[in-house]
C-alpha cells in the first residue's frame, strides 16, 4: 500500500503546479554544408524527447510545428558530418535557426536518453557508448550479440551465433541490464544459455553505459546497462517503407526484415516483421558445431499521437526463436549443418506491450511508463524419449515508472522519479524445475540534480529500493541436459523429496555523484563515484538438482551484492581526430560465485556445487583513437581489458581476454549514382587469457581478419545500401575465452562471407 501512496503523491504535482495556456510553437530554418555553402537536402532534425522529426528540403529549409513549451535538445544529423546538438527553449515563439554542417568521420556525437536526462554524450558524467545507426547498418552479423562487441569494453559469452549474453568490464548475466526501448527485459536472463530476447531489426541506436546504473535501475545494474533504442517514426507527413536481406555463408543463413510506417500532423505509426533462419555453424576447420542452428521470427508493432501537450505511445514486440541446445545428448542425435530444430532446443516465446507517455504541464515535463511483458520458456528434448517437454515455465512481468522533470532553470535540471515491478514465475507439467514458482514486487524512489557551474557540469544522484521474494513451500529442483527419469532405477536409494520455502525482503540506499570538466571547446575530463547492488536470483537461492551434469545447491540466506566503482574519462577531439580513454575501478562487496564442497553429489558425479560470497574487484579500461589523415581514409584502433579477481586471489568466471582492434576505411562521398562508397579493413588480435577462473582453462591468443566494401545506391526515387564482407577471412582456428562451447571441443566460428541489401522505398 505504501508504494501506491508515494507513486500518487509523485503524480500529484501535476495538478498542483499546471498552470497558463499550452503554447503551440514552431521551430525552421536552413541547414548548410559550412565549407561551400551549399544547402543540404535528406538532413535529420529530430528532437527524442519528443519522438518528432522531419527531414531538411532541396533548398536545406525545415519546419517543426506544434511544438510544447520546455527546454529540449535537438539533434541535425546527416551521413558523413558531424552531427550538431542545440538546447533550446521554446515559450510561445517561432524559432529561427540555421545549422552549419561540417563534414567529417569522427568526431560526431549523440543525444543518449538513457543517462536521465536527454543529453549529448559529453554532458554525461557516466560513460556512455553509443552504436548509431549508420554504424549499426555496417555490422553485419547473424545476431545482435556480435554487433555489441564492436564497442569497446562489451565482450559475448556465446554458445555459438544464436545464444549469447553480454559482458561488460568483466561483468554479465544478472549484473547487466538489458532495456527494450527503455523497457527492462525480463526473461530467465540468470544463466548463459540464456540469451536476452530481443530483435536485431528495427533498431535506431544502441546506448551503453559502462559501470553502475543503479541509480537509475535499480537492482542488478551493476555491471552496465545496454538499451536498444527503437528506429524513429517516419519524418513528418510521409510515409516511408524498406526490406533488408542479408545471407551468412558460416550458418548458410538469412535474416530479412520489411518495415513500414508514416506520420500525419500528429500521429505516427509502424510495422515489421523479420525473420531469422540459420543452420549449424561452420569452424576454422570447415566442420559443422552440432545443434547450433537457429530460427526466429517476430513483429513489431507502434502507435502514437504527439500534441503540443505531450506525447502518447504504444509499442507491441513479439519474438518467437528457437534455439538448438549443444550438449552431450544432442551431439548423436541431430544430423550436422541442417536448419530445423527438433531435437534439444529452446523454444520461446516472447510478448512485450508497453506504454510511454510525457505530458508537457506549464514549465513541468511528466513522463508515465507501464509494460507488460509475457515470457513462456520450453525446452525441447529428444521427440523420440518418454518426456520431450523437458522445461515449460512462465514468466510475467509488469513495470511502471514515472519521473516528473521539474522547470529547467539557466544552468540546472532536477528530477524526482519512481519505478516498480511485479513478476510471477509459473512451472507446469515438465519433470524439470530450473527455479521454483515465485512473486518478487520491486518499488524504488529515487531523484537526480544536475547543474552547470562555469565549466564544470555537477550530476548527483540517491536512491533507495526495496524488493520482497516470495516462494511458497513446494520442492526444489534443479535441471539437467540429460533425460528425465521416468522412474527409479532398480538397485538404486529413493533420494528425500528437497523442498524450498523463502519469504525475505531487501533494501538498498545507492548514490552517484559525477563531474565533467570541459577543459577547452577540444578536451573533457569525466569523473564519477557510484555505488550499486545486486538481490541474489531465484536459481542461487534455491536450485537444488542437477544444472548441466553438476549437481548445484542453493543458498537462501545469501547477501545481496554492494559495489563502489570510480571512474575517470579524457575526452579529446579536432575536426580530424579523436581521442578517448576510460579507466575504471569497481571493488564488488558478496560477490556470488559457485564452487565445489566436500559433499559428494546425490546424482550426477562429483561434489555438491554451493553458493557462496567473497569480496572481489575488477579494474581496467579502454582507449579507443579515431584519425582522419587524409580526406579518404579514417583510421581506428582501439583497446580494451579487464582483470577480475577475488579478494584470496582466485579469478572471476568469464573475464574476456585483453583485445586490440585495428581498421582502415577508404571512403568517398559519392557521386550521382554512388552514395558514399567505402572499403574497410579490419584486423582483431585477442591476447592470451593466461588467469582462467576456478573452472576454466588458459586461452590462446588469436587474430582476425576482415575486408568489408559496401556503398549507398541512388536508384532514381529509391535509395539501397549494399555491402559484402569477409569476416575471418584467414580462416583462423581458434576459441575465444568465452565460449561456452570450449569444454566440448568445438572452435568458433570460420570464414564468413556475408552479403547484405537493403532497400528504402
Amino acid at each position: 500500500m505504501i508504494r501506491y501512496i508515494l507513486a500518487l503523491l509523485l503524480i500529484l504535482p501535476q495538478f498542483t503546479f499546471a498552470s497558463g495556456a499550452l503554447k503551440n510553437n514552431k521551430l525552421s530554418g536552413t541547414i548548410f554544408d559550412q565549407n561551400s555553402q551549399a544547402p543540404l537536402s535528406g538532413v535529420s532534425i529530430f528532437i527524442p524527447e519528443l519522438e518528432k522529426g522531419t527531414l531538411s528540403q532541396d533548398d536545406g529549409a525545415y519546419h517543426l510545428d506544434d511544438l510544447p513549451d520546455g527546454s529540449f535538445s535537438i539533434q541535425f544529423s546527416y551521413m558523413g558530418y558531424e552531427t550538431v546538438i542545440k538546447t533550446l527553449t521554446l515559450k510561445n515563439s517561432d524559432c529561427n535557426l540555421d545549422i552549419n554542417l561540417v563534414f567529417t568521420s569522427v568526431t560526431t556525437q549523440d543525444i543518449v536518453v538513457s543517462g536521465g536526462f536527454p543529453s549529448a554524450q559529453h554532458e554525461n558524467s557516466i560513460k556512455i557508448s553509443v552504436l548509431p545507426k549508420h554504424e549499426l547498418d555496417f555490422l553485419v552479423s547473424p545476431s545482435i550479440g556480435e554487433k555489441l562487441t564492436s564497442i569497446p569494453g562489451v565482450d559475448l559469452i556465446s554458445r555459438g551465433p544464436g545464444v549469447s549474453t553480454p559482458v561488460i568490464r568483466g561483468l554479465s548475466i544478472n549484473n547487466l541490464i538489458f532495456l527494450n526501448n527503455g523497457v527492462r527485459l525480463e526473461n530467465f536472463q540468470f544463466s548463459v544459455d540464456h540469451p536476452f530476447l530481443i530483435s536485431d531489426q528495427g533498431i535506431d541506436h544502441i546506448e551503453v553505459i559502462k559501470g553502475p546504473a543503479s541509480l537509475l535501475y535499480g537492482s542488478d545494474a551493476m555491471g552496465g546497462v545496454i538499451n536498444i533504442v527503437r528506429e524513429k517514426p517516419a519524418p513528418s507527413n510521409s510515409i516511408k517503407a524498406d526490406i533488408s536481406s542479408e545471407y551468412h555463408s558460416v550458418t548458410n543463413g538469412f535474416n530479412k526484415s520489411i518495415g513500414i510506417k508514416g506520420t500525419s500532423e500528429n500521429w505516427f505509426w509502424m510495422l515489421r516483421a523479420n525473420q531469422q533462419s540459420h543452420h549449424d555453424y561452420k569452424d576454422g576447420k570447415g566442420d559443422y558445431v552440432p545443434n547450433t542452428r537457429f530460427n526466429s521470427g517476430g513483429l513489431q508493432l507502434g502507435l502514437g499521437v504527439i500534441k503540443n501537450y505531450g506525447s502518447f505511445k504504444i509499442y507491441y514486440d513479439y519474438l518467437r526463436p528457437k534455439f538448438g541446445m549443444t550438449n552431450e545428448e544432442s551431439i548423436p542425435l541431430v544430423a550436422k549443418g541442417q536448419m530445423k530444430n527438433r531435437y534439444w532446443y529452446q523454444n520461446l516465446t516472447q510478448h512485450l506491450i508497453s506504454s510511454r507517455n510525457r505530458l508537457f504541464i506549464g514549465d513541468f515535463k511528466l513522463e508515465l511508463n507501464a509494460a507488460y511483458q509475457f515470457n513462456q520458456r520450453r525446452l525441447n528434448g529428444n521427440p523420440e524419449s518418454a518426456s520431450f517437454r523437458l522445461v515449460d515455465m512462465d514468466l510475467n512481468t509488469l513495470t511502471y515508472d514515472s519521473k516528473l522533470y521539474f522547470p529547467s532553470l539557466e544552468s540546472t535540471e532536477f528530477l524526482i522519479g519512481i519505478q516498480g515491478m511485479h513478476q510471477t514465475n509459473r512451472n507446469h507439467k515438465a519433470p524439470n524445475r530450473i527455479i521454483p514458482n515465485a512473486n518478487i514486487d520491486d518499488f524504488s524512489i529515487f531523484s537526480l540534480l544536475k547543474t552547470d557551474i562555469n565549466r564544470i557540469g555537477l550530476q548527483l544522484g540517491l536512491r533507495y529500493d526495496y524488493r520482497a521474494l516470495y516462494v511458497p513451500e513446494q520442492e526444489a529442483g534443479g535441471h539437467s541436459h540429460s533425460e528425465a527419469e521416468e522412474q527409479q532405477e532398480p538397485g538404486v536409494e529413493e533420494l528425500d523429496e528437497e523442498m524450498v520455502d523463502i519469504n525475505r525482503s531487501f533494501n538498498n540506499l545507492n548514490a552517484s555523484i559525477g563531474a565533467t570538466f570541459h577543459v577547452s571547446d577540444d578536451l573533457l575530463l569525466r569523473t564519477n563515484f557510484a555505488s550499486a547492488y545486486r538481490v541474489p536470483n531465484l536459481a542461487e537461492l534455491s536450485q537444488h538438482g542437477l544444472h548441466g551434469n553438476r549437481f548445484e545447491e542453493g543458498n537462501p540466506n545469501l547477501d545481496p551484492q554492494k559495489s563502489i566503482e570510480s571512474d575517470l574519462g579524457i575526452h579529446y577531439h579536432s575536426q580530424n581526430s579523436n581521442i578517448d580513454l576510460s579507466f575504471f575501478y569497481n571493488k564488488v562487496y558478496d560477490f556470488i560465485y559457485l564452487e565445489p564442497g566436500d559433499e559428494p553429489a546425490p546424482e550426477g558425479t562429483g561434489f555438491v556445487y554451493e553458493y557462496g560470497q567473497q569480496d572481489a574487484k575488477l579494474y581496467g579500461g579502454e582507449v579507443a583513437i579515431n584519425v582522419v589523415p587524409f580526406k579518404f581514409l579514417k583510421v581506428h584502433s582501439d583497446y580494451a581489458m579487464v582483470i577480475s579477481k577475488h579478494d584470496n586471489g582466485d579469478r572471476l568466471p568469464f573475464t574476456p581476454q585483453h583485445k586490440l582492434n585495428n581498421s582502415l576505411r577508404f571512403f568517398y562521398k559519392g557521386n550521382s549514382t554512388l552514395d558514399s562508397p567505402f572499403i574497410n579493413l579490419s584486423w582483431k588480435h585477442a591476447f592470451k587469457q593466461s588467469h582462467p577462473a576456478q573452472f576454466e582453462t588458459e586461452s590462446s591468443a588469436y587474430n582476425l581478419f576482415a575486408i568489408q566494401v559496401g556503398t549507398g545506391l541512388k536508384l532514381g526515387k529509391y535509395a539501397a545500401n549494399f555491402m559484402l564482407t569477409a569476416d575471418n577471412i584467414l580462416n583462423e582456428k581458434y576459441t575465444d575465452h568465452l565460449s561456452t562451447l570450449k569444454s566440448l571441443g568445438y572452435l568458433n566460428s570460420g570464414r564468413n562471407i556475408s552479403v547484405k541489401l537493403a532497400i528504402e522505398l
